[in-house]
């Protein structure tokens, strides 16, 4: 497929700064991906799930004939700012629209723009928060998952500023756990007192019975992989169909971010095994100082071990022993997960609306009037 290039380009802002839309499929991402990926190096802040070949693994398994658009600013022929976006036709709130939205699902766990670490780059969202002035073609970008302060929050914040309408919709927060450096810290993790005193006396009983099999795996061994989905789907997961295993589309999805994260250094897959029975899994990734656990898998079978917990436990003391500052729960706060912290990251949906008339009426239903029926029916009952 020939990939045009939307010949508005504006030299905005800057004699030395240039924006654009590039248009085409998957193949996109693939042009820019080295350039993308340097940029992610030099990002204030770089994760797994903001790199092109997360990007390009999602719309292959999702979205293989996706329209992709693609915004970037160059300084001096240098990428500074990208956003990967996809282009459909919508209804928003009953008004038939054309939209720019972010390549995300439930497997995405965050999304945002990658911009320079510099003036530059807090430049370079300027810019292309400019450029929507002359981008045609849309009335909506929607800009989901996107994490509290991060470059997405910046762009939707400098549109604003231009005087286009945003809304901005917050989503469940996401859970993290400081690591301790030293091994009293480590001593009082989980937070939740309860689950401490369990997790030692779960391992004072089975070190009588040979202890617990602990493996850590950075490479997409083919076998280990098979293993997981198969816990996964053995599960709550399985009988529900959203387990791995029961799509695949999913399966595709995972299987390509394992093979890419080894590829690019920061895959980190774990087991915990009993007397050879699988207890829990978790197919991870260890980037920048930070552990991420995108998915996770337990033996139901085995409830008396609190096998969740109990690998999380051995993983906190892994990352501890390997630098790592920080285990990244992912996804929402779901109780299990705060028994093992008390800090948690904003996210929002960010809404910003066209200066066309469908822009403009999109906004309004969702922003105006809703809010104030929402208070009328509040009011009279």
């Amino acid at each position: 497929m020939t990939i045009a290039e939307d010949s508005l380009g504006s030299m905005a802002a800057s004699a030395f700064m240039e924006a654009a839309a590039h248009r085409g499929g998957v193949e996109l991402i693939e042009r820019w991906a080295d350039e993308w990926r340097r940029l992610c190096d030099e990002s204030p802040d770089d994760q797994p799930f903001y790199r092109p070949e997360w990007i390009a693994a999602h719309i292959r398994a999702f979205s293989p004939g996706a329209n992709v658009v693609l915004l970037t600013v160059t300084s001096a022929g240098k990428l500074v700012f990208v956003l990967p976006l996809l282009r459909e036709l919508a209804f928003f709130h009953g008004v038939p629209l054309r939209r720019l939205r972010a390549p995300v699902n439930s497997h995405s766990c965050r999304f945002d723009a990658v911009r320079h670490a510099s003036t530059q780059g807090d430049a370079a969202v300027a810019v292309a928060a400019n450029y929507l002035r002359s981008l045609g073609g849309w009335d909506l970008l929607e800009l989901s998952d996107a994490p509290e302060g991060g470059t997405i929050s910046a762009f939707a914040d400098a549109a604003h500023k231009l005087g286009f309408h945003m809304g901005q919709v917050a989503m469940r927060r996401n859970p993290y756990v400081p690591v301790p450096t030293d091994p009293e810290g480590l001593k009082k993790l989980p937070v939740n007192s309860r689950l401490r005193g369990k997790l030692r006396h779960i391992r004072r009983e089975v070190e009588g019975q040979g202890g617990f099999r602990f493996l850590r795996v950075n490479h997409a061994d083919p076998s280990f992989l098979d293993r997981f989905y198969q816990l996964e789907a053995a599960g709550w997961k399985g009988t529900e169909g959203s387990a791995i295993a029961c799509n695949p589309n999913i399966r595709q999805f995972y299987d390509e971010i394992a093979r890419t994260a080894e590829q690019y250094g920061y895959l980190c897959m774990y087991s915990l095994e009993f007397n050879g029975q699988l207890l829990a899994s978790h197919l991870g990734l260890a980037h920048n100082g930070r552990y991420f656990s995108p998915k996770i898998a337990y033996n139901e079978n085995f409830p008396q071990y609190a096998p969740g917990h109990l690998i999380v436990s051995e993983i906190m003391q892994d990352c501890a022993a390997h630098g790592i500052s920080e285990y990244d729960i992912t996804g929402i706060d779901d109780e299990w997960k705060m028994k093992w912290c008390s800090q948690t990251r904003a996210k929002f949906i960010h809404y910003i609306f066209s200066k066309g008339i469908l822009g403009r009426l999109a906004y309004a239903l969702r922003f105006q009037v809703r809010p104030a029926v929402k208070k009328l029916i509040r009011h009279k009952a």
